[in-house]
């Protein structure tokens, strides 16, 4: 999948199809053959024409993740949300964040296809388009649904108070009540921190860092950030991270130590951490957790009419040699 054959054709739907639901963007080519999209996705490529023998070929190079998978779920309302299920090469099951209470149906049946059981279930932060699938499946006691463990960190409820609105403090405090009234305590794991280690069969989870307290865009700056390594590619998870807990994120580690071969699109792509945190991941392949209108930069008013930051990060990533993205507008997003 690392390889130019590859991204050319599994990029070809997607790509091609994203160009026209973009405003039908034209196209020229360049000496390599490919067909350079311009307008909306004017920093990205896609292959000019399908063959069928490569896509066969394709399919028998070894996998990338080793026998384990990677699901980023498409979201099932009009709303931006992270929800990301992996399942290792034994079958255990990792989720991230898991969307909005739209999102919970398709994350559960996702889930059962699955086997059912959560082995370790990944929070970044407590907004409702990352946690409102999980309050949802908890409130409502799922059935054919058990998780082992689940993994965060939060600032004390008078930290939302003091920095959020009441709607946000309302996630928060629906959330802690449903972890503490309907798991068990040995399943709760809110201490997690700097370097905490999380393993789910060969696969190891790093904990980046505990939430940080800011007062400027408070809780996405509090997005707790994943470092997990599924049989030696590593999937960093930023969550909402903003500018300042990027920062300070970078200034905590020694960066020789943070690892990344996929990386997740901080704040769905827009808006979040800064072009020199993703110089020091050097991603080479994206998730984008980005539902068409905020890929598009769509306001209300077509594409290109809002005040969104996509573009720029897709410049960013362009910069970075960056040619394989996964983008939730698309549907569910798989790689194995």
């Amino acid at each position: 999948m690392k390889n130019w054959r590859r991204w050319a054709v599994n990029c070809l739907i997607g790509f091609m199809g994203a160009a026209i639901l973009l405003g039908g963007g034209k196209k020229k080519e360049d000496s390599s053959g490919t067909a350079l999209l311009q307008g909306n996705m004017g920093l990205f490529q896609t292959a000019d024409n399908g063959n069928e023998a490569e896509a066969e070929n394709v399919q028998e190079e070894e996998k990338l993740l080793g026998g384990a998978n990677l699901t980023l779920l498409a979201n099932q309302s009009n709303s931006q949300m992270l929800s990301a299920v992996i399942q290792t090469k034994n079958g255990g099951l990792i989720v991230v964040d898991g969307g909005t209470p739209h999102d919970t149906d398709h994350l559960v049946e996702t889930l059962k296809a699955k086997g059912g059981h959560v082995n370790a279930w990944l929070i970044t932060h407590p907004h409702i388009d990352h946690v409102g699938a999980l309050n949802t499946i908890l409130a409502r006691e799922e059935q054919g649904i058990t998780i082992e463990n689940v993994y965060y960190s939060l600032g004390p409820l008078s930290f939302y108070k003091k920095t959020s609105s009441a709607s946000d403090v309302a996630v928060v405090e629906n959330f802690m009540k449903n972890l503490e009234d309907k798991l068990p305590a040995e399943a709760l794991h809110g201490d997690i921190k700097k370097d905490t280690q999380i393993q789910v069969d060969d696969v190891v989870i790093t904990v980046l860092n505990e939430h940080f307290e800011f007062d400027t865009d408070a809780i996405n700056n509090s997005s707790v950030c994943y470092m997990i390594n599924v049989n030696g590619v590593y999937i960093d998870f930023l969550g909402d991270l903003g500018r300042e807990g990027g920062e300070k994120l970078i200034k905590t580690w020694d960066t020789d130590l943070l690892k990344c071969d996929i990386i997740q699109m901080a704040h769905h792509g827009q808006g979040g951490v800064t072009e020199e945190v993703y110089k020091i991941f050097r991603p080479k392949i994206c998730l984008w957790p980005t539902p068409q209108w905020l890929w598009d930069n769509d306001g209300g008013s077509g594409p290109g009419s809002g005040n969104f930051a996509t573009e720029t990060t897709k410049r960013w990533m362009n910069n970075l040699g960056v040619k394989k993205h996964y983008i939730m507008k698309d549907g569910d997003q798989v790689i194995e």
